[in-house]
Order: C-alpha cells, then sequence, then structure tokens
C-alpha cells in the first residue's frame, strides 16, 4: 500500500479528517498474528483504493488504520460509507475470526499539514470520535452533520453532547449505523422539548445495546462478569433487566478501565474469545457517556462516603476476625471474590479481611446477591453444615452493610461432595478453567480441589487451618517427565493466551519483557517448549518458580492478565515439578 504525500511545507487548512481504525486488533494478533496482518492488509489496501476514488488522501497508516484528509466533507462521508459498505460484503457468510471490523471517525475542522503528517485538535477530535463508533460504523461530529445532512441520505443516530478524552469542550456527535441496519437508536429533541423526561446516559446506553445486533452475547457477557458465572439459559437471564446489571456493574467499576479489564478477563476464558472481545468493544463504547458523566459529577460528598465505607469494612472485618473458625471464612470470602478455592495459608495470607470484606461488597452489593454467591458455593463443598454456619455468620456480619437481614438457607444438608454430573448450566469459574460458552461442562479448580475426603496426614502443623483439619486431601505423586511436554503445552494454550505465556516466561528466565523491538524478535525465536525447558533449568524447584512468576506478574504490563496466565502456568508445570 503506497501512501500519498501530504504537503511538504507547513500549511494550515479546513479539512475533513477520517480516522480508520480495527476492532480488538490487539487482541487478534495474540490468537492469529499471521492472519490478523493479512487482513488487516487487504482492508487498509481497499480503504486506500476507496479513498483515492473519492479525493481523498492517505496521510499516513497508524498501524491498524488510515488517516485520511478530503477537501470535502460530503466526499469523507460518501467514501465512509462505501468503505463500510465493502467492507460488510467481504465479510458476508463468514465467522468472526476470518474478518476484521472497522470504526471510522470523522470531523471538519482547522488542521496543520506539516512534513508529511498533519497536526491538529481536529485530528484529535476525529481520533476520539473514532471510538465512539459502533464496529461497522461511523461516528460523524455535529460539524460534519451540518454540512452533509442535506446532500447526503444518511440515517443518524444523536449522540448528544460527548465529554472526549484530552478535548476541553464537548462535541456533540451522530452515530451512522453499520451498513444494512438502522439506527440503533433516537433520540428525540422534539419530544425533550415537549416537556419529556431527558433520558440518564445509562438509560440511553441500554437502549443502544438492546438494539445491537449481539444483544444476546451481550447480555450474556455483562451477566457474567457481574454474577462471575456463565449462564446460557434463556430463562434465567431473562429474570435479569440489561439496566439493572449495567447500573451493578457500573456500581461496582467506578473507572472505565476497571470495567474494561474486567469484561476482556471474562471475555478471554470463552471459546469464542475474539467474538466476545469484540462484545466487549461494544458495550464500552456504549458505556463511555456514562462513566464521563460520573468524573464531572464527582464531590467531596463522595469522597467522604468512600471513607466512611472503609471504616465499615473494617469493623466487619474485625468482627469475622474473632470467630474462632476464622480461616474457613477467610476461604469462603476468597472464594467468592476470586472463583477459585484456596487452601494454601500463604496464599491467604496475602490478602486481608479488610480487603476481602470490601471486595465482596463490590461482588454482592445486595443481600440477595451475597446469599446467591454463598449458596452456590456451600452446596459444592464436602462439609456442608460446617460452611453453612459460617455463611450464616458472615451474612450476619454484613448485616450493618445492607440493612437488612440476609435469608441465607439454613437447612441441615448431607456432607456429601458436589456430584458433577448434575447437568447444571451454571458454574462457578476458576482462573485456570476454559469452557465453552455453549456447553460449559468443565469442571472449576476448586469444584476439582473440593472433591476430596478428611485426609490431613500429609500437612504438617503450621499448615493446618486452627481446628487442625483441612479441606483437601494431600497425596504425594510422581513428577512427570520433562522429556515430553505434549500435554503441558496443550495445558498451557488451553487454559490461557499463549503469547502471554511466553512472554512472562521469558520474562522469568531473562528480564522483565519491555516490548523493545530486540525483546520481540528474542521473543519469537523462542517456542513455548523451548521456554518452558528454560524455565524447568532456572527454577529448580516448584516454590522458586511460584516466587520468581508471581514478581514477574508485577513487573510486566497487563497484571491483571499476567495474574491469570501465571496461575494456568503453574497448575500446569506442577505435575512435572518432584
Amino acid at each position: 500500500m503506497k501512501l500519498s504525500s501530504a504537503q511538504s511545507a507547513t500549511e494550515r487548512a479546513l479539512a475533513a479528517i477520517v480516522l480508520t481504525d480495527a476492532v480488538s486488533f490487539s487482541a487478534r494478533m495474540s490468537v492469529d498474528e499471521e492472519g490478523t496482518l493479512a487482513l488487516i492488509q487487504r482492508d487498509l489496501n481497499l480503504i486506500s483504493e476507496l479513498c483515492a476514488r473519492y479525493g481523498g488522501q492517505v496521510l499516513k497508516s497508524t498501524g491498524d488504520g488510515l488517516l485520511m484528509s478530503f477537501y470535502s466533507a460530503v466526499q469523507a462521508v460518501l467514501c465512509s460509507k462505501e468503505i463500510q459498505k465493502q467492507l460488510a460484503k467481504l465479510a458476508e457468510g463468514l465467522p468472526l475470526e476470518e474478518y476484521l471490523q472497522h470504526r471510522i471517525g470523522i470531523h471538519l475542522g482547522d488542521v496543520l499539514f506539516s512534513h508529511e503528517d498533519v497536526l491538529g485538535n481536529g485530528v484529535n477530535i476525529a481520533a476520539r470520535l473514532q471510538t465512539k463508533s459502533a464496529p461497522g460504523g461511523i461516528c460523524i461530529s455535529q460539524t460534519v452533520y451540518d454540512v452533509v445532512k442535506a446532500r447526503v441520505d444518511i440515517n443518524v443516530t444523536p449522540l448528544g453532547p460527548l465529554k472526549l478524552k484530552n478535548i476541553q469542550e464537548r462535541v456533540t456527535a451522530f452515530q451512522i449505523p453499520p451498513f444494512g441496519q438502522s439506527a440503533t437508536m433516537v433520540v428525540s429533541e422534539s419530544s425533550a422539548q415537549a416537556g419529556g423526561i431527558p433520558q440518564s446516559p445509562l438509560a440511553i446506553a441500554t437502549q443502544a445495546l438492546e438494539q445491537d445486533s449481539q444483544i444476546r452475547r451481550i447480555k450474556k457477557l455483562i451477566f457474567g462478569t457481574y454474577q462471575g458465572v456463565w449462564e446460557n439459559d434463556p430463562k434465567v437471564l431473562a429474570q435479569f433487566e440489561l439496566l439493572s446489571l449495567l447500573e451493578k456493574l457500573h456500581q461496582r467499576h467506578h473507572t472505565l478501565i476497571s470495567l474494561e479489564k474486567a469484561l476482556q478477563a471474562m471475555a478471554s476464558r470463552l471459546n469464542h474469545k475474539e467474538v466476545y472481545l469484540a462484545v466487549t468493544d461494544t458495550i464500552l463504547v456504549a458505556l463511555e457517556p456514562v462513566y464521563y458523566e460520573a468524573e464531572d459529577a464527582a464531590s467531596d460528598s463522595e469522597k467522604t462516603s468512600t471513607a466512611q465505607m472503609r471504616e465499615y469494612y473494617r469493623e466487619v472485618a474485625h468482627n469475622l476476625s474473632r470467630h474462632a473458625d476464622r480461616l474457613r471464612i477467610k476461604k469462603l470470602l476468597y472464594a467468592l471474590v476470586h472463583t477459585v478455592w484456596e487452601n494454601d495459608p500463604a496464599t491467604l495470607s496475602l490478602h486481608t479481611l479488610d480487603d476481602l470484606v470490601a471486595d465482596v461488597h463490590q461482588i454482592a452489593p445486595t443481600e440477595a446477591d451475597l446469599t446467591y454467591h454463598l449458596e452456590r458455593i456451600v452446596k459444592r463443598l464436602n462439609r456442608q453444615n460446617r460452611y453453612t454456619q459460617l455463611a450464616l455468620m458472615i451474612s450476619e456480619a454484613f448485616h450493618p452493610l445492607y440493612g437488612t437481614s440476609i435469608g441465607f438457607s439454613d437447612k441441615p444438608q448431607e456432607e456429601t461432595s458436589l456430584d458433577v454430573s448434575d447437568g447444571s448450566q451454571t458454574m462457578m469459574m476458576g482462573d485456570e478453567t476454559s469452557f465453552s460458552e455453549e456447553n460449559p461442562t468443565s469442571l472449576t479448580r476448586w469444584e476439582q480441589v473440593e472433591l476430596s475426603l478428611e485426609n490431613t496426614d500429609a500437612q504438617t502443623d503450621d499448615q493446618r487451618p486452627a481446628d487442625g483439619n483441612s479441606d483437601t486431601a494431600s497425596a504425594p505423586t510422581k513428577s512427570r517427565d520433562r522429556a515430553n511436554l505434549f500435554d503441558l503445552r496443550l495445558e498451557i494454550m488451553r487454559y490461557t493466551n499463549p503469547l502471554r505465556a511466553k512472554i512472562l516466561l521469558l520474562s522469568t528466565v531473562r528480564s522483565p519483557f519491555a516490548s523493545t523491538p530486540q525483546d520481540w524478535i528474542t521473543l519469537k525465536s523462542k517456542s513455548l517448549d523451548d521456554l518452558v525447558q528454560d524455565t524447568f533449568q532456572y527454577c529448580k524447584t516448584f516454590a522458586d518458580l511460584e516466587s520468581k512468576l508471581t514478581i514477574m506478574c508485577h513487573c510486566v504490563d497487563n497484571v491483571g492478565e499476567n495474574i491469570q496466565t501465571a496461575g494456568a502456568i503453574l497448575q500446569a508445570m506442577k505435575p512435572f515439578y518432584p
């Protein structure tokens, strides 16, 4: 693809700036680098050809998109519509992994052409508008809309005044829907003037998502992120309003970055990872105005309220810490927060009761939520009577946070292990678990751990809980042959991102990965088997491996994903240590 040359001398001009961007490009690259590169090259060539046909200039490539300039806003919009139309036709009948979706942003403004580049506020606004576009759609500013509305047949959705990152004033924008779709929502200005009640940003976002073609997956991903479980049953999902789920997610995740990490963590555990990463982007675009308004509304009183909540959490934690069975209480809280059952005292000691109580309250903001999660955990444990009583006590301790009593079921239950053949579609998720959205039948790590007997002979006194009993059986295992790493490699690739695993292993045996060109060259020269063998040579004991991996999780970018990946690596490599 050959880029057109811009003006060589510095020059100011009024221009329509068009910026394209491929949806979930980085995530797709981590899964299939060669295939994704072939797709983006094909698409950028097509976009470049259409740009020239409509009288525009390609100023530069951004890697997964193009920055283009048009002297006419009408031509810019017509070209962008044709781009999305042609890309949509290329994708007809293909699964999502065989094509890319693109977003487009357009703004008309004063820009500075300088040394084959273009600068200025107009470019920045176009770039921010591109992030507001739906996948396959186009987002235009009010300025562009006013110029083209009488000359181009477009069906738009008003997005209202948007607060754009690093742009001082709000920018009114309009959404042109993806090719073949109607406008996702219509906010009637006349009805507002007629005295109608203005909708909240969250309600507008809900309407947009409900009218999206991927609404079924959108709701499943939102439900799964909020509840920490995957649900396929339409009857169960129908009991939850999308607006209510979004409100609770917003309460739990106070920043858009936090929400993005949570959605991506859930999506990355699914078999249809690429599909749900694209769904994640759709959700985030819809919710951006919600978070911007929340930032504007932040006040000192809210900060005071947060400080008061911390005091409440400390009081609840203090009450729980006084109980003789506080270790099992901590295990229950840890399982609720991290969705894995943990028996290792060293791991549990890294998490204070104060923090666990705060995290539980975020995950379970209502008494019904707390009951739901505790019952789901307890029914999978061998010692249901004991843990039912502890769950009741946790409910009582949390009582001041909710203001009403929590009706946890306290009927006697037999102390039996979980029947894994009950056909349930809903399940607790562990960090090392990958499962199908259609048939989630695989057991999670903590479910497997709890299918155990009351064998405590293999534990030392300092490893036992306060009552001297362990919740897992400890049986000596023979280490596997390191000459054959096929199963190990398969397990790593199944349960986590192979590229992220290679980055962590390389960091462990070399130095923290800094994404420099030399780092990427080194990484490419090493296979996953090579890095695993290097790690075995470098980390002589499993404890050494666990320690070094844990440190590297915090030395390399994307800590949340690193922790999940490290868990999968440790789970896979542990049987190969004596």
